[in-house]
């Protein structure tokens, strides 16, 4: 089946009412991808709607003042410099704001590189098939936490909960005092209200995240929150962080074009500038798998079902209801299934493999999964309030 095609099966599948999810997931497609050509669908139902437009700008800038285009190689050329700077055309935009110059649009910068001849390709690298989960094409959102880091001359420490949406790339960035669960859940309370309630939240096994390790079936007010909220928790495998790529990636991004470029005063200080950062971030960076729009472009045309309430408070206490917790683990020879420091033993036919262990509230039971076949079921006693 070619692209025009797929295309036109993803509205045939839009118009039988078949959830977008499952949709992306049976063609393998991004949920921008699926959005888009409903779109295009629903603006020219009976033309040629699944026909690629042309990127071409209509206009295009033939002059740009000879002092800034020395700049912006100079700016490229220093960048190139530091073995670990990025030197794309956003580093180089980000850059010329901090000078207080006004920077051109991201393809312009890209033209004057490519007409100096300093653009190189990178050598593409082969993906290994493996049986890891595959959440590629659902709606999620990465958690983590950066930190400690320390104000100039202070011993005070600090630290900063960091949340981007996979499908466009869209962050907050969160300077907190410390790791309690309250700092986190207002995180991911503040994207929600803005950006959307994903299907899952994918994070670590960072301990402000679960829970406690002296009652590890007593789970934590993130999970009681995104449970609340019909929101997935997904915990990637232990040593593991390539699994939150996507905000690993940002956190880099953030710790060498924001946090290492500048002296913050105070607290406050650092905050708003994390804020200014972020904002910069989400209207000005450009990726690839976007076709180079913007996560404000991509997100304004994702079609965003929910958001949490603005006026959602956290409450004292949060029921735990209903709802499951997905754990992601490599079982290695001892056949052990670590869950936040609990273990089973699980069957030989699972040593060197990656498992799904769903924490079901409503059956009180771990139910261990490969390739998607359920493979072994343990009971596991979780304190919940059933009316």
């Amino acid at each position: 089946m070619d692209e025009i095609e797929i295309r036109r099966q993803a509205v045939i599948m839009y118009l039988s009412h078949i959830t977008p999810s499952e949709v992306c997931k049976s063609l393998q497609k991004s949920r921008p991808w699926f959005y888009k050509w409903v779109k295009r669908y629903e603006a020219n139902p009976k033309g040629d709607w699944f026909i690629e437009h042309s990127r071409r700008p209509h206009m295009i800038n033939k002059s740009l003042e000879e002092n800034l285009e020395h700049l912006i190689i100079e700016i490229r050329r220093k960048l190139e410099g530091n073995a670990y700077a990025q030197i794309g055309a956003i580093s180089i935009q980000w850059e010329l704001r901090k000078l207080h110059i006004d920077p051109p649009p991201v393809w312009t910068i890209d033209r004057i590189i490519k007409k100096h001849h300093l653009t190189y390709t990178k050598p593409k690298i082969s993906k290994k098939e493996n049986e890891y989960p595959d959440y590629s094409s659902a709606f999620t959102h990465q958690l983590d936490i950066v930190g400690p880091r320390y104000l100039q001359k202070s011993k005070r420490k600090y630290y900063f909960s960091n949340i981007i949406d996979t499908t466009t790339h869209c962050v907050h960035i969160n300077a907190i005092d410390n790791k309690a669960s309250d700092g986190i859940v207002r995180t991911v309370m503040r994207f929600w209200k803005q950006f959307g309630i994903p299907d899952y939240l994918q994070m670590d096994n960072e301990l402000s995240y679960r829970g406690s390790n002296r009652h590890p079936h007593s789970f934590s007010k993130l999970i009681r929150f995104a449970l609340s909220q019909d929101v997935i928790p997904v915990f990637i495998p232990q040593s593991e962080p390539w699994r939150n790529g996507i905000i690993e990636k940002f956190n880099d991004t953030f710790d060498k074009k924001f946090f290492r470029t500048q002296n913050f005063t105070s607290f406050h200080h650092l905050v708003e500038s994390a804020l200014d950062f972020e904002a910069f971030h989400n209207t000005n960076y450009r990726y690839g798998v976007h076709n180079n729009q913007t996560p404000i472009e991509v997100h304004k045309k994702n079609n965003i079902i929910a958001y949490l309430d603005n006026e959602y408070q956290i409450p004292t206490y949060i029921p735990l209801i209903e709802g499951n917790i997905k754990v992601i683990r490599f079982i290695r020879s001892d056949r052990t299934l670590n869950i936040f420091g609990e273990t089973f033993l699980v069957k030989p036919e699972l040593i060197y493999h990656y498992v799904e262990a769903v924490i079901s509230i409503k059956a009180q039971a771990l139910k261990v999964s490969c390739d998607n076949q359920l493979i072994q079921e343990f009971p596991y006693y979780v304190p919940v309030d059933w009316m």
